[in-house]
């Protein structure tokens, strides 16, 4: 059984300089991820913004990059977190240069005058930047600019390295950035997780097979879960499993989304066979949260069910901010299953824009299911489709707790209500109230 990993965390303050955490990593022996480690690539992970040392944001980047880069024989000697100052950014960069040959920075690639990593590390390592072309056109493309109108922050994003050289991000405006003087590189990510994630997996992990020999991973098996947190099913794993020596796992959680990764060194079709045969007696014990297996997005799957049975369905937004639309129109669709919706600041001024009557709404416990489950059916009737969702105001019945009634169904099958609780504020309250509305919709479809 693949056994933990063991870390421990320093934090220490360098007065009138910088705050910052330094996390040491030690793995147990471990013979399926030894084999593979017999010479690994050493590196430290910088996480810029100031925001980490308020405590506003967790840094979720140490642990994507360490479990993502782990197994392909990389060993993360330290991460550092520091805020947005060019000194205390120095102060790191030199720490980490005396330590490892690679050094991987996350954040401060964006346009705004406090994102100060490319300027820094061009500085730190005597790198000159240039205005890279096929950069430029990236920028231009997206924006839809001839180059001249581009405002002088988005060009900027577009400056890259003389020695090193740059990650494309189809993702975003930011490129990742390569600085090599040969005996050290200095890899910079962006810092949202939408796009380092994908940067990490699609050119990160290329780039340091090609310039330091990493180790690939023969053949992997991703299934993507809902509903469920990483703690639940490592209980289930070690319950009820009995792993192969030579699996490694990886897993990625992010606002109620669960990504577990099982992966082996062979990458013949026996090894393909395997990863399917543990998926299988995984998915006896939690099944039910997993949606997908071949990459699919929640958003994705709810749509592609949407298509496959020919239905078409809208929104009615209270409690979500519009959020659920944004989502799903995000989701090429080229049938247009999704047909739109309407978001209103509370449940009155949705019941009026749906022509609900005032006696009816007056009527209605404001606690209660049964406004929200009207909403969803009057959507089918005005938008002429053959579902219709509706998400209420949030429900604060007393401090300690708040909740959105979510309504979904059809004119045939009738319409259902589920209390769906609410955690957090504002945008991660938002994001862990798509999944869980997405969720519902993708079981009621399956079944």
């Amino acid at each position: 059984m693949v056994k933990k990993i063991v870390f421990i965390k320093i934090l220490f303050c360098i007065i009138c300089s910088s705050l910052f955490s330094f996390t040491l990593y030690k793995a147990e022996a471990q013979p399926a991820i030894l084999a593979l480690r017999e010479n690994p690539t050493d590196y430290v992970i910088v996480v810029t913004g100031g925001e980490l040392l308020r405590g506003v944001y967790a840094d979720g980047h140490t642990q994507y990059i360490t479990r993502t880069l782990g197994p392909l024989g990389c060993r993360c000697l330290a991460s550092l977190s520091v805020g947005d100052k060019r000194g205390d950014l120095i102060n790191a960069l030199e720490f980490a240069s005396r330590n490892a040959p690679l050094i991987i920075v996350t954040g401060g690639l964006g346009p705004t005058d406090d994102d100060i990593t490319r300027e820094t590390i061009a500085e730190f390592t005597d790198i000159s930047l240039y205005e890279h072309p096929a950069a430029l056109d990236h920028m231009k493309r997206r924006f839809s600019s001839s180059g001249r109108d581009l405002r002088r922050n988005l060009r900027r994003q577009t400056l890259t390295p003389m020695r090193g050289g740059y990650l494309p991000n189809p993702n975003g405006t930011a490129v990742g950035l390569v600085y090599d003087t040969g005996e050290q590189v200095i890899v910079a990510l962006p810092g949202p997780p939408r796009e380092l994630n994908p940067m990490v997996q699609n050119e990160l992990i290329p780039f340091l097979s090609q310039r330091f020999g990493t180790h690939s991973i023969g053949s992997s098996l991703t299934m993507r879960f809902a509903g469920i947190g990483e703690s639940s099913i490592d209980q289930t794993i070690h319950e009820h499993m009995k792993l192969p020596d030579d699996l490694m796992i990886c897993s990625l959680f992010e606002l109620g989304r669960v990504d577990l990764t099982f992966m082996l060194p062979g990458d013949k079709p026996e090894d393909a066979a395997r990863l399917k045969a543990l998926e299988k007696e995984l998915l006896q014990y939690i099944g039910e949260y997993m949606y997908a297996d071949d990459g699919s997005s929640l958003e994705e799957l709810v749509v592609r069910l949407l298509t496959e049975r020919e239905l078409t369905i809208s929104i009615a937004e209270v409690g979500s901010g519009g959020v659920i639309s944004a989502a799903l129109s995000d989701v090429e669709d080229d049938a247009h299953h999704f047909r739109g919706g309407y978001v209103a600041a509370d449940d009155e001024v949705m019941a009026s824009i749906l022509s609900i009557p005032d006696e009816f709404v007056k009527q209605s416990n404001l606690l209660s299911e049964t406004l929200t489950k009207e909403m969803a059916k009057r959507m089918t009737q005005k938008l002429g489709t053959h579902w219709g969702l509706a998400v209420s105001e949030v429900k604060q019945p007393n401090e300690s707790s708040s909740f959105v009634w979510l309504a979904f169904g059809s004119e045939t099958d009738g319409f259902t209500c589920e209390r769906v609780s609410t955690r957090g504020h504002g945008e991660t309250m938002r994001a862990r109230l798509v999944m869980a509305v997405l969720d519902l919709v993708r079981k009621r479809l399956s079944r």
